[in-house]
């Protein structure tokens, strides 16, 4: 398997928007595949071989209304700084760049404030270290309590910035979420908590399993149906990253 990243091509919409295509290769591929990658909103296309450079040119010209749809269907990114709005454990936060704190923190209010005292630059960074912390305090007590009620052993818990899954569950027992589930709901944080929980017990998605979410969690249904509908807005603040913690 290789990478070609410098390999990319234009394609253009009937309604003349051009998309900036990259051609990577990969040997395991078994045809071309066309996506959007979901950390930085470019269009993907894989092929198994080099050579499949010019079949994959015109895959994606063939394509170009569905990657036109998709392309419109990402929220935009909306940047942590002072003056936005934030939700907070599903509770609207507007942002502040106070000085009536030593450290970030939160304070009530109308809407309520996410405070962030110090130099502007690095308020963003500032208020995402917030959040990781404030969702690995929330989604450790939330393990506990559903590894204690379904008798699992949970390993290391990691906090994370990924899209394509708000949690994840090892082989080794390891779980990993993503700590924007800190701006849902708290009962969204919560059910992801008791599905990586459930793995513990059934590492598949099999009626045995969701017997398991449901005996600790309760009925899952609505929050599955929250993530499905509300869950890409989560990944429209600040900048993205997939860095561990």
């Amino acid at each position: 398997m290789f990478d070609m990243p410098d390999q990319r091509f234009t394609v253009i919409s009937a309604s003349g928007n051009p998309f900036i295509v990259r051609f990577r290769t990969n040997e395991r591929a078994k045809r071309l595949i066309l996506r959007l990658d979901p950390k930085s909103g470019e269009a993907v296309v894989t092929a198994p071989r080099e050579k499949d450079f010019s079949a994959a040119k015109k895959f994606v010209t063939s394509r170009v209304s569905w990657l036109e749809a998709q392309s419109a269907r990402q929220p935009d990114i909306t940047a942590l700084e002072p003056g936005t709005l934030l939700p907070f454990q599903g509770v609207p936060h507007i942002l502040k760049n106070g000085s009536d704190s030593a450290r970030t923190t939160l304070l009530p209010g109308s809407p309520p404030v996410l405070n962030s005292p110090g130099a502007e630059i690095t308020f963003e960074d500032r208020i995402i270290r917030f959040l990781r912390l404030e969702a690995r305090r929330a989604l450790t007590d939330a393990v506990d309590r559903h590894a204690a009620r379904l008798g699992a052993q949970p390993g290391k818990i990691t906090i994370r910035d990924t899209r394509s899954r708000w949690g994840s569950c090892s082989s080794k027992g390891h779980l990993n979420f993503s700590w924007r589930l800190i701006l849902a709901p708290p009962d969204i944080l919560d059910y992801v908590a008791a599905h990586e929980v459930a793995h513990l017990i059934e590492m598949n998605h099999s009626n045995a399993f969701w017997a398991q979410v449901e005996k600790t969690y309760g009925n899952h249904k609505p929050a599955r149906s929250w993530l499905k509908r509300h869950g890409g807005q989560l990944h429209a603040f600040g900048r993205s990253g997939s860095t561990g913690g």
